[in-house]
């Protein structure tokens, strides 16, 4: 009999964000109606924001510091290092970002900073290029699971188009038969090593350390998956931040577990022949 549940696996991985990871502007194309893999899996739902650069020319707004030092743009999501700000449309005088002013990308904001050069309660012309964000179930189908994307042919986003794909990469999203196979896997070790006379028990220690033995398995299994030659530095790094993760929540379970563990046999001593 199991000591912990597949609900109280699932829960610890939610509540530590273990394998939690925030994407931003990946580079992905897609072709015809063929899915794309994403570089990792277990999306968050909802989590993706899939943009494409479609603008031409730059959008122009004038915008005023009399009120307040935070000013709204029209739009959201420019794109990095795009902004130009100048005391007028004539370019009269250009402004340097991170020192007269703050971009704040993601929101479409400016904010003046008062030791820089924009006077206060200034009017200043802006001029930036911003992304135009996809619909899914528009223009994009997305399988959270796998981590994958496909265009919908009726949609905006041309075949082939090269797009930019923000998502949060979220461990605790791992399907149930996986979590089933790794506490039926904790639970032989865990059954091989403590007493008989623990295997039936309630205590809620053998319940936490039965958790964090499966934790350890799936992230010794992940970091498995993160070893391939034809990956970079980056999944390298990946596969050892799920080992070193593996063998401390392994570390942990065996100090609980060494309470309950059974009695070693003892060796006979030697005797005269």
């Amino acid at each position: 009999m199991a000591f912990t549940t597949k609900e109280i696996v699932k829960k610890h991985i939610l509540d530590y964000h273990l394998g939690s990871a925030g994407v931003e502007n990946e580079n992905i194309r897609l072709l015809g109606s063929d899915w794309t893999q994403l570089h990792k899996r277990m999306i968050l739902d909802g989590s993706e924001k899939i943009k494409g650069k479609e603008q031409i020319e730059p959008t122009t707004e004038d915008i005023s510091f009399d009120t307040a030092e935070i000013q709204n743009l029209s739009h959201s999501e420019l794109i990095f290092d795009t902004v130009v700000a100048a005391s007028d449309g004539s370019l009269g005088m250009l402004y340097i970002e991170n020192v007269d002013y703050h971009v704040d990308y993601d929101g479409g904001q400016i904010t003046r900073i008062s030791s820089g050069s924009i006077p206060q309660g200034a009017n200043i012309t802006i001029w930036y290029l911003y992304y135009r964000i996809y619909e899914k179930g528009v223009d994009y189908d997305i399988d959270y699971q796998r981590g994958r994307l496909r265009r919908k042919s009726a949609g905006a986003i041309e075949s082939g188009q090269w797009l930019f794909a923000d998502y949060t990469a979220e461990y605790g999203f791992l399907d149930d038969d996986a979590i089933i196979n790794a506490i039926s896997e904790a639970n032989s070790r865990i059954l091989d090593f403590i007493d008989s006379i623990h295997h039936d028990s309630s205590d809620k220690l053998l319940v936490s350390a039965e958790t964090y033995l499966a934790v350890s398995i799936i992230c010794r299994i992940r970091a498995m998956e993160s070893i391939s030659p034809s990956r970079g530095k980056t999944e390298s790094a990946d596969a050892m931040s799920w080992a070193a993760l593996s063998e401390m929540y392994k570390k942990e379970a065996y100090n609980i577990l060494s309470k309950y563990a059974g009695p070693v046999n003892n060796l006979n001593s030697p005797s005269k022949a």
